[in-house]
């Protein structure tokens, strides 16, 4: 055995994990290496990755598995799909986790190192999107139907922002991370209830669902690591398991914000807006469902999520999280005052300001 075989245990926390995958797939690891979040198995077979399935993530590779089918048939678009078992199943169980197997792409990540990077990714995700079309999720996949719940959404995100907040400040316990939080509550408190007032004064989710025609699914999870690129030059969206049924404007006020962070520009965010419409136009109603979006504080939310209600990340871990996602909260406030301004230079569309950022 190799001895990257022998450290499957220790990556995995699984003892019987070849067996496991003989059972199920008849595959026969040869070797082994973590690979991008993923780990890399050479088998039999072939090669494959191996990926975790988080907590209450298996209804997102059933979506996957049905958006696949729908994209395959407009001739644009393949997505890795899980490799079945041997019983016709997406996953399968170890003693400690829940595992895909996943057809392996060679690729490599692309950089986005230039703008060239940028406007070819844009264009990409438009295609992707422009497939999407139609989709029609089955009744089982409705939890992951987003598209026109935002309000609804956000409301709930609210809710439970107040009970992490009351928990915080009667905890018998108050540690570290814990005042951190309440020292910043009311600022995560604020951008929550500006988003959605902005929302609300845009049509709700009246407007949100005008805009569907745009496309019918979002990969919610937009960063380089998970964009690669083949030696023909195709580009492959990988690590799907944040998608959901929603409208485009949320997955290009990510990918918006994400060029700004790692550029520091806001003129880039407007960039891979343009690019993004060399393939498919925009409606003046987006500019503003994209703004909402940017104004909405996912980071935050998400990390505050991690620590109190999964109770995922350890004491010091959490406060490092916490001030990492404030700091990213806190940096991005250029960005929220001139985008108005970018969208009515660049793009002729006026949509509302917010007072306070101005």
């Amino acid at each position: 055995m190799s001895d990257s075989l022998a450290k499957l245990r220790s990556w995995t926390g699984e003892g019987r994990l070849t067996e496991l995958l003989e059972h199920h797939y008849a595959l026969r690891i040869q070797d082994a290496k973590p690979a991008g979040g993923v780990l890399k198995i050479k088998t039999d077979r072939g090669t494959f990755g191996l990926k975790r399935v988080r907590e209450r993530e298996e209804l997102r590779w059933r979506l996957v598995e049905e958006l696949a089918r729908h994209i395959s048939e407009t001739g644009e678009h393949r997505l890795s799909v899980p490799v079945k078992t041997q019983k016709g199943r997406s996953y399968f169980s170890g003693v400690q986790h829940r595992y895909v197997v996943l057809p392996w792409i060679e690729a490599k990540v692309l950089k986005l190192n230039t703008q060239d990077d940028w406007n070819r990714t844009a264009r990409g995700l438009a295609h992707l999107h422009m497939a999407s079309r139609g989709f029609e999720p089955p009744k089982a996949l409705r939890p992951l139907v987003h598209a026109g719940k935002w309000m609804l959404i956000w409301e709930q995100i609210h809710r439970q922002w107040t009970m992490f907040k009351m928990a915080s400040q009667w905890s018998k316990e108050v540690r570290p991370v814990d005042q951190l939080f309440l020292k910043y509550c009311s600022y995560g408190e604020g951008m929550l209830e500006t988003a959605s007032t902005y929302l609300e004064k845009l049509g709700g989710d009246r407007t949100v669902n005008s805009t569907r025609q745009g496309g019918e699914i979002c990969h919610c999870n937009l960063h380089r690591r998970n964009i690669l690129q083949d030696e023909e030059g195709r580009l492959h969206f990988i690590d799907w398991n944040r998608a959901a049924v929603d409208v485009r404007s949320r997955d290009l006020a990510r990918f918006a914000l994400y060029a700004y962070g790692r550029t520091g520009s806001v003129d880039a965010a407007g960039r891979v807006l343009e690019a993004y419409q060399e393939v498919s136009p925009l409606d003046e109603k987006e500019y503003a469902l994209i703004y909402a979006q940017l104004l909405f504080p996912h980071r935050l939310m998400r990390i505050v999520d991690r620590i109190y209600r999964e109770q995922r990340l350890g004491t010091e871990e959490a406060e490092q999280a916490l001030n990492r996602a404030i700091r990213q909260e806190e940096e991005k406030t250029p960005l929220l005052r001139e985008f108005p301004v970018l969208v009515k230079e660049r793009f002729q569309t006026v949509i509302p300001r917010v007072d306070w950022l101005s």
